[in-house]
């Protein structure tokens, strides 16, 4: 029997339906947890052949529950002898990642909006999952696509919005990108022209922007224009993502921005197809 039969295919979900209910809370706050801590949809689902084909999940619910209960207690013995038993049994690092760590962050999610868990705990159970990923890191990219000496090098800019703090699913994504063998420079939290900064002293092929409420449409048409504007690559592609995109994806092409993706696979695809068209125009 494989692993797939082993476990459970237990889908876990986060809605952002109770809202409302952020009256003694900063809206703020509630927006930096559940719609961008809480791993934005960019981040999800990386596609790999071992996994089954219907993207079900290899890492049973109750592990998730476990892993994030064992977090929440600073237990981090325990959590991190649930990552070991699970690699020990060969579920691939990619399930780890999506399956176990960002399904653990939305589960903090859901204990947040039944108010089972503060604030306070759901940010710093946040910050215990971004340590793991740190941590898993270099057996994630153990198995990264080695860069051939004929291949062009891929640089890639991946940012939240600023005022935004989009921590643990920018560094995911930067993950699966680094993996891949781009250059990353991942911002999770920009000042005000740190984007615009890091365009114009730096080349990138690619700028990656991720937003997560309709509050944030403004100001990701103003960071596109600007990004436009100030870049050294006069032929900067720029892909979005995020809550906010998956709801309403022809926001991209209005916006400005040359694609858009839902998970780390397809922002991988987009992005090389970006760059492979960007060299396309040079030659001609």
């Amino acid at each position: 029997m494989d692993q797939a039969d082993k476990r459970n295919n237990l889908p876990i979900a986060i809605t952002s339906a109770k809202i409302d209910k952020t009256n003694n809370r900063s809206e703020h706050s509630l927006l930096s947890v559940v719609e961008a801590e809480i791993i934005p949809r960019l981040m999800l689902a990386h596609s790999d052949p071992r996994r089954p084909a219907d993207g079900a999940s290899l890492i049973f619910r109750t592990e998730v529950i476990a892993f994030t209960q064992a977090l929440l207690s600073q237990d981090i013995a325990t959590a991190a002898a649930i990552v070991d038993e699970l690699r020990h049994i060969g579920t691939p690092m990619e399930a780890i990642y999506v399956d176990l760590l960002a399904a653990s962050a939305r589960y903090l999610g859901e204990l947040w909006e039944s108010d089972e868990r503060t604030f306070t705990e759901v940010t710093l159970c946040s910050w215990r999952i971004q340590t793991m990923l740190y941590d898993l890191s270099p057996a994630f990219q153990s198995n990264a696509t080695p860069q051939t000496s004929n291949t062009a090098e891929r640089r890639i800019l991946i940012a939240t919005l600023p005022g935004y703090q989009h921590t643990l699913g920018v560094s995911m994504l930067s993950e699966f990108f680094r993996r891949e063998s781009w250059v990353v420079l991942a911002i999770p939290a920009p000042q005000a022209n740190e984007i615009q900064d890091s365009l114009s002293s730096n080349w990138f092929d690619v700028l990656a922007l991720s937003a997560s409420t309709d509050g944030e449409i403004a100001a990701l048409a103003q960071t596109i224009k600007a990004a436009r504007k100030t870049s050294r690559n006069p032929k900067l592609a720029i892909m979005v993502g995020g809550p906010l995109l998956h709801r309403q994806p022809e926001l991209a092409q209005r916006l400005g921005a040359d694609g858009v993706a839902d998970d780390a696979s397809s922002a991988i695809t987009l992005a090389t197809k970006l760059v492979q068209y960007q060299m396309t125009v040079r030659l001609n």
